[in-house]
């Protein structure tokens, strides 16, 4: 099927349908355009998933859900079937192939990332040829006020429909593309990021510019990525992509005193980037943190590494690894712990760090990234990305002083929560994303331009 470019041209004013001059009479008819959307899964699936079902319970949104049909099974039984209408998308002619060649490249590995992102490419892309397909005749009859594309969260994705459909299209959260840091160039090999050098490169795709020309609104997640992408026309936003559901992690009024040692928590891939090693390291040099136990929840590659560590540092005693556990579990945990404790080298998002937040956790992180963002000074501490010797040095001081002053664990833990609750809640952030809605609305309604 061939597709028509139904856009303005350039300098022209689009002829966005008359009834949406009226929106603020009755809910916005919002396309939720998340290809990754899935309350099982993990990472952007689930920040997909907990998107969409924040902004559907709204009673002044009417929203229409887009995915991919893998998520058919997870979705078709789920209360966002209740709130929304959900069409699936069937490219896995294109989807499948695609994610069996990048997994292949990247060793069936947890890592390589920006090789994941380079394949997917394709795949997405006819992902919204056939979104285009299915709702040409609805984009131009104005049965939708807004177009929102919440999933993919990679800035270098780009939407065809964005200057296709004719609709005002915002898309974001968009976080990624953090450098390594120089002080840490070998993890590139260690995370398979062989691309890197290549990333440049996503500026020649077709679709890369003119999504950006086209948008009429980007909400960026990051520092980072708000200063890498291209400026357009379109409204600015700033929102973290990530958020807390309080059933999952509720959120407590208090910090929990250690009945017994000081307990920190780690949550996350046992990979060479989290910084597991670096924790290990501290607590192996200080007499007083091995008098504290840390929990190490997750499970990776490194694992092997980190478990010689702890019997190098005769740490059995000290350490527990887990496993993988689920959320209910994961949140017990969290709850029973004392401190946060996440030297990330290269983290874009920080999920775990709000997760730790909700249960008034103080948190220690390295001020690169995702994590630095979202800790503030009065609620956690942020270490400065310096040489590896020089921040464990670091690291032990932080936790050294966490683990001895309860008070300013309270302070900044109760801090913490007080933050998740106001901010990271998914219904807060469906609130503004909503105000950002109707700014879009607003512009690109008829009686804006009177």
């Amino acid at each position: 099927m061939m597709l028509i470019d139904r856009s303005p041209t350039p300098g022209q004013t689009p002829n966005w349908p008359s009834a949406r001059a009226e929106h603020r009479n009755r809910p916005l008819r919002v396309m939720i355009l998340a290809e990754a959307c899935n309350p099982s899964w993990s990472s952007v699936p689930l920040v997909g998933y907990n998107m969409a079902r924040a902004l559907a319970n709204r009673d002044d949104l009417n929203i229409t859900v887009v995915t991919h049909v893998r998520n058919r099974p997870a979705l078709e039984g789920d209360p966002l079937a209740q709130l929304a209408s959900i069409e699936f998308i069937d490219n896995d002619k294109f989807a499948g192939p695609a994610y069996k060649l990048g997994r292949f490249l990247r060793g069936g590995q947890s890592s390589g990332w920006s090789i994941n992102t380079a394949f997917a490419w394709p795949s997405y892309i006819a992902f919204e040829r056939m979104v285009y397909r299915r709702f040409s005749s609805a984009f131009r009859e104005g049965q939708f006020d807004l177009i929102h594309r919440v999933t993919p969260v990679s800035p270098v994705m780009g939407s065809p429909l964005a200057k296709w459909a004719g609709v005002p299209m915002i898309l974001g959260p968009l976080n990624g593309g953090l450098p390594w840091p120089r002080e840490y160039s070998e993890l590139r090999r260690t995370e398979k990021e062989w691309l890197i050098p290549f990333r440049g490169l996503h500026r020649m795709l077709p679709f890369y510019k003119s999504t950006y020309q086209a948008a009429a609104g980007v909400i960026a997640a990051s520092e980072h990525t708000s200063a890498e992408i291209p400026r357009g026309k379109g409204k600015r936003f700033f929102m973290a992509e990530n958020g807390v559901d309080p059933t999952r992690f509720p959120i407590s009024e208090t910090w929990h005193a250690p009945e017994g040692p000081f307990r920190f928590i780690f949550v996350g891939r046992l990979a060479a980037g989290k910084g597991c090693e670096l924790i290990l390291r501290a607590i192996g040099s200080s007499s007083l943190l091995r008098s504290c136990r840390l929990t190490l929840i997750g499970d990776g590659v490194e694992r092997s590494k980190l478990e010689s560590i702890v019997e190098e540092h005769e740490l059995a005693d000290v350490v527990e690894f887990t496993g993988w556990l689920d959320q209910p579990s994961i949140s017990a945990r969290l709850r029973a712990s004392q401190a946060f404790v996440f030297p990330s080298l290269k983290e874009f998002g920080g999920g775990a760090v709000m997760e730790a937040m909700s249960a008034a956790l103080p948190s220690i992180v390295v001020d690169y990234g995702g994590p630095g963002e979202i800790i503030s000074p009065s609620t956690g501490i942020r270490l400065p990305i310096v040489a590896k010797d020089e921040l464990i040095a670091n690291l032990r001081v932080a936790m050294e002083q966490l683990a001895t002053n309860h008070s300013l664990c309270r302070s900044m833990g109760e801090a913490a929560a007080d933050r998740v609750r106001t901010e990271f809640v998914w219904s807060a952030k469906a609130e503004k994303i909503v105000k950002m809605y109707h700014d879009v609305v607003d512009v690109h309604s008829p009686s804006s331009s009177t």
